[in-house]
C-alpha cells in the first residue's frame, strides 16, 4: 500500500497528538490556575468560559491531531496482508526519536499561539521534517503506535514457496519470533504483519 501524500500527512500530524496537548497547557494563563473547575451545569448553560489564551487555535489543533491519530490507526487496521512469509531472524528495533522530538523542543522556546512569526517558523520546521521522513519512506514509523501495541522488527524473511531471504522492516502489534509464519502486506515501504489464525502457525 503506497500512501498518498495525504494520508502520509494525516500518519505524521497523527504522532504530535501529545505535542498538541503540551501546546494546550502552555495556552492556559497562569491567574485560571487558581480558579475553580467548572461544574457540567456551568459548561452546559455556557456560563463558564474556557481558560484559554487562544480557544479556537489550541482546541483545532488538538482536535486535528486526534482525528489524523484515528486516521492512522484505522489505516493500519485495514491495511491488506495477502501474502505470507517464513521469518528467519528478527530484531526489535527502538524507535527513532530523534526527527519526533525535534518540534517538542522548539514548543519550550517561547512558541504560543499568540506568536504568528514564530507560529509559521515553526510551521516550516514541522513541514520539512514531514518531507523528509516522507521522501525516506519511514513516515509509517510513529512512536505515538507504541501506545497502541505495535512494535518495529527489522526481518530476514522468505515468501513462502521460494527460497530467496529479503530483509526488511515491519510493524506488528505481537512478538515476531523466528521460524515463523505471518500473513504480511506494506505501508509505504514498512512492513505489517499479522498472525496466522490459531492452528495455523508453523513454528
Amino acid at each position: 500500500m503506497q500512501l498518498r501524500k495525504t494520508s502520509a500527512f494525516a500518519l505524521y500530524v497523527g504522532s504530535y497528538l501529545p505535542l498538541s496537548l503540551v501546546l494546550l497547557a502552555q495556552d492556559i494563563p497562569a491567574a485560571s490556575l487558581a480558579l475553580a473547575f467548572c461544574r457540567p451545569a456551568d459548561i452546559t448553560g455556557a456560563t463558564c468560559d474556557l481558560p484559554l489564551m487562544h480557544p479556537w487555535w489550541s482546541l483545532g489543533m488538538v482536535a486535528m491531531c486526534t482525528l489524523c491519530l484515528a486516521v492512522t490507526l484505522l489505516t493500519l487496521k485495514f491495511v491488506g496482508t495477502p501474502r505470507q512469509i517464513r521469518v528467519t531472524e528478527v530484531k526489535h528495533v527502538p524507535a527513532d526519536l530523534i526527527n519526533y522530538v525535534i518540534p517538542y523542543i522548539v514548543s519550550f522556546m517561547g512558541l504560543d499561539y499568540g506568536s504568528p512569526t514564530r507560529l509559521l517558523g515553526f510551521a516550516v520546521l514541522f513541514l520539512w521534517i514531514f518531507w523528509i521522513t516522507y521522501k525516506s519512506g519511514q513516515i509509517a514509523m510513529n512512536p505515538v503506535l507504541i501506545v497502541f501495541g505495535w512494535r518495529l522488527f527489522e526481518l530476514r524473511y522468505s515468501y513462502l514457496q521460494s527460497s530467496d531471504p529479503w530483509v526488511g522492516r515491519a510493524l506488528c502489534q505481537v512478538e515476531v519470533h523466528p521460524n515463523s509464519n505471518y500473513y504480511q502486506g506494506s505501508l509505504q515501504d514498512v512492513m505489517v504483519l499479522r498472525e496466522l489464525e490459531q492452528g495455523g502457525m508453523d513454528g
